[in-house]
């Protein structure tokens, strides 16, 4: 991984950045920074990150005292690495884990040593690390509580998005609306629970978070084009 470039930097109350050839990950150390782009302002803290993709126009700033790592990785790295987690249109703020926490701390250290090499390579674990997880707040919190009920507007405010703007972000990203990615998700699982003989479908139904037997039977016929005993009875009998 060549031409990755990690240095500190403290933002004032108007600082703007565009790069043309490289996407900028930027890490608080310290402080709340704001990130401005043309979907409005949202904030950045220490427990969080940020994949600022090329060809984007935004600007950062704050109003207290902060210190960051940039990390400027090139175009080429996006396609390869980080095409799941980084498109054209949209900034990228990320909630970190105990996982990215323990690397921040090791990638922090090895960049004040001046030790490039071993800091590329905890990036380059990272990066793969985030290709086994969902990447935006709303998605990773829809895989967690897709048997739950989920209202677009707490979903569009986790990405400090309004509802409207919300529904054409995601149909964008995920290809359909995001009742109908909790629905691809139910069914996906409902699947799986189906091979569990001790299970009726009913109480699949139930565990699904489908309040009536009717309403699972009739959304699995539209993903599965059959009903939920027929798949049982060609997959598992």
């Amino acid at each position: 991984m060549e031409g990755i470039y990690f240095y500190f930097m403290s933002f004032s109350k108007e600082q703007h950045y565009c790069s043309s050839s490289h996407c900028k990950i930027v890490i608080p150390i310290h402080g709340l920074i704001s990130i401005v782009t043309e979907s409005g302002e949202k904030k950045l803290t220490s427990s969080q990150f940020c994949l600022l993709p090329v060809h984007f126009s935004y600007s950062l700033r704050s109003t207290e005292s902060n210190e960051n790592l940039v990390i400027e990785v090139p175009e080429r790295y996006n396609n390869e690495l980080l095409k799941n987690h980084i498109d054209e249109e949209n900034e990228f703020i990320w909630d970190a884990n105990l996982i990215w926490q323990s690397i921040k701390d090791l990638l922090v250290h090895e960049v004040m040593q001046n030790n490039h090499d071993e800091a590329v390579l905890l990036l380059n674990y990272w990066f793969h690390k985030m290709a086994d997880e969902p990447a935006n707040i709303s998605i990773r919190f829809i895989h967690s509580h897709y048997t739950e009920k989920i209202d677009v507007k707490s979903l569009a405010a986790m990405e400090h998005y309004t509802p409207s703007y919300y529904c054409d972000w995601f149909k964008r990203k995920m290809k359909m609306t995001p009742l109908e990615y909790i629905h691809f998700l139910r069914i996906h699982r409902a699947k799986e629970l189906l091979g569990d003989p001790k299970l009726s479908v009913l109480t699949i139904s139930y565990q699904l978070g489908y309040e009536y037997n009717a309403s699972f039977t009739k959304m699995f016929k539209k993903y599965e084009r059959r009903s939920p005993s027929e798949y049982r009875a060609a997959n598992f009998l």
